[in-house]
């Protein structure tokens, strides 16, 4: 049975750990990380933040405005330098994320029982296929919005 605490408590955990030189294995919650992650299920074991961090790193970080703890995919940079982020699940784009905001790094994960690395062929397959679809989604969804647009039934 996995057990809540509060956030704070947490980061204070994941700092402690850190301190000590281990990592940190929990199961999240939520489903923004869907496929990759079952927030009911999967395990993620995170490491301290490095320097900065690479495409498509999947970072454990604060959200500056409302101080939710997120666990998201960086998928690139914006134009004032900050991250840009999103679950695999998601639609939309988190910007703005600062190397501040950044609290840890996931070096490993559980899937089903099945331990992973981000080293790991099949992982390095499944996100460019999760990149290429989520780009595909968002373009469908441009043009129905479009169309929905272009298409209005008339007020006669």
């Amino acid at each position: 049975m996995s057990e809540r605490i509060p956030s704070d408590e947490f980061v204070a955990i994941l700092q402690e750990t850190f301190a000590r030189g281990q990592q940190l294995t929990f199961t999240p919650s939520g489903a923004s990380m869907l496929p990759m992650l079952d927030g009911k299920t999967d395990a993620v074991t995170f490491s301290p933040k490095p320097t900065h961090l690479k495409k498509y790193d999947v970072a454990f970080y604060r959200r500056p405005k409302t101080g939710q703890l997120v666990l998201h995919r960086m998928v690139g940079f914006d134009k004032s330098g900050g991250y840009i982020f999103s679950g695999d699940n998601q639609y939309y784009y988190e910007y703005g994320i600062g190397e501040e905001d950044i609290l840890a790094l996931m070096t490993a994960f559980t899937r089903k029982g099945k331990p992973h690395t981000p080293a790991d062929l099949s992982y390095r397959f499944y996100i460019r296929r999760m990149m290429c679809r989520k780009r595909l989604r968002i373009l469908v969804s441009k043009v129905k919005r479009k169309l929905k647009s272009l298409v209005r039934p008339n007020k006669d």
